[in-house]
C-alpha cells in the first residue's frame, strides 16, 4: 500500500513540475524579448538608413522585410543601392558608402583584410552557389579544359570554382563575368559552363541549360551572406544594427514557414517570375545563425587560394552580442 501512495504522489508532484517548467519557459523567453524590446526598440521617430544590397535571392530576407514591413514595424526607414555582385558590393562598402550591407562573406572578408573596418553581425544564408552548364553532360570530367566564367577573385563562385578544379583535377580556361552576363554567355554557348549564384542558376536551367553541380555537394554548409555593419555604427548607433537584425530575422522566419509567399515577394523585387524563385530559393539555406568552424575554413580557403594574404583574426571579424540578445546561437 505504502510504495503505491508513493508513487502517486511523486507523479502528482512531477505534473505540477512539469507545469511550473512551462511557465518558467514562457517567462524566459517573454522576459528575454522584453529585455530586447526595451534595450534596442525605442517608440522614437523612424531611423533613416541606407542598405547595400546583392540583386538576387540571397537578399531574400531584405525584400520580404521590407514587403511585410518589419523595417516600419521596428522603427527603421530604409533606403537602398542593389548591386549585381558580392563584390562590387564590397568595394562600395570599402568606400564608405554605407554603413549596413548584405554582402557574401567572401568579398567582404577580402575587404576586412585590407582594413575595412566592419563586422560579421549575422548570416542571411548558407549555399546558393551551382555550376551550370549548357552541355547535358553525364559526368564532370566532360568539362576538362573547358572554357568557363566565375566573377572575380574572392567571390563565392570564384572559390566554389577553386574547389571543385581541385576535388577533381580540372583544367579550365577562366574568363571573368558578372552572372547576369554569364547566362546569356552561357545560352549562346560562348562559354562551356559558369559557376554562378542563385538565382541565375535556376534561370539558366529554365531556359535550357543542365544544373552539373551544388556548393551543397561539395560543401553542405558553406557560408554565403551575411549583414555587415561598420565599426563606427556598431559604437554610435547599435540599436539600428539591432531594429535591422530584428526586421531580417522576422524575415527568415517567414521564408521558412511561407515558402511560396516568400517566393512570390523576392520575385517581384527581382522582376522574374514566382515559379523560378521559389525553386532557386530551395538551394539556399535561410539563417542569422553564426557557424564560426565554417568561416575559419572559408577564410583559410581565400588565403590558400590567394586572395588574401594572412590569417583572419575571426573574434575581432565576428560581432554576436546582438544576436545573442536576439536568442539566436551559433
Amino acid at each position: 500500500m505504502f510504495p503505491s501512495i508513493l508513487f502517486k504522489t511523486v507523479v502528482i508532484d512531477m505534473e505540477l513540475w512539469l507545469k511550473i517548467a512551462s511557465v518558467l519557459v514562457v517567462v524566459v523567453v517573454l522576459a528575454g524579448s522584453f529585455y530586447f524590446i526595451n534595450a534596442y526598440m525605442s517608440n522614437d521617430s523612424p531611423e533613416n538608413i541606407v542598405v547595400g544590397v546583392e540583386l538576387n535571392d540571397h537578399s531574400a530576407a531584405f525584400w520580404v522585410a521590407l514587403d511585410k514591413g518589419y523595417f516600419d514595424e521596428a522603427g527603421l526607414k530604409i533606403d537602398y543601392k542593389a548591386f549585381s555582385t558580392g563584390l562590387e558590393l564590397a568595394v562600395a562598402l570599402s568606400r564608405g558608402e554605407f554603413d549596413l550591407t548584405l554582402a557574401c562573406i567572401g568579398p567582404v572578408l577580402v575587404m576586412y583584410s585590407r582594413g575595412v573596418p566592419v563586422k560579421l553581425v549575422a548570416m542571411t544564408h548558407l549555399n546558393g552557389y551551382a555550376l551550370v552548364s549548357w552541355r547535358n553532360i553525364s559526368n564532370i570530367y566532360e568539362l576538362s579544359n573547358a572554357k568557363v566564367s566565375a566573377t572575380g577573385p574572392g567571390s563565392p563562385t570564384w572559390l566554389f570554382a577553386m574547389m571543385v578544379r581541385d576535388r577533381y583535377g580540372l583544367n579550365f580556361t577562366w574568363t571573368k563575368m558578372p552572372p547576369y552576363i554569364a547566362v546569356n554567355a552561357l545560352l549562346s554557348h560562348q562559354i562551356d559552363a559558369t559557376f554562378i549564384p542563385e538565382h541565375y542558376a535556376t534561370l539558366a536551367v529554365k531556359l535550357g541549360a543542365h544544373r552539373v553541380l551544388t556548393s551543397r555537394d561539395l560543401w553542405p554548409n558553406m557560408p554565403g551572406s551575411g549583414v555587415f555593419a561598420t565599426n563606427k555604427l556598431l559604437r554610435e548607433h547599435p540599436e539600428i544594427v539591432a531594429k535591422f537584425l530584428y526586421a531580417i530575422n522576422k524575415a527568415v522566419e517567414f521564408i521558412k514557414a511561407h515558402p511560396h509567399e516568400a517566393a512570390v515577394i523576392v520575385a517581384k523585387h527581382l522582376a522574374t517570375s514566382s515559379d523560378i524563385m521559389e525553386e532557386s530559393m530551395k538551394y539556399l539555406d535561410y539563417t542569422l545563425k553564426i557557424n564560426k568552424t565554417a568561416l575559419k575554413e572559408y577564410s583559410e580557403l581565400l588565403q590558400r587560394y590567394g586572395a588574401i594574404d594572412h590569417e583572419i583574426n575571426l573574434d575581432d571579424f565576428i560581432y554576436t552580442d546582438i544576436l545573442s540578445d536576439l536568442g539566436i546561437k551559433g
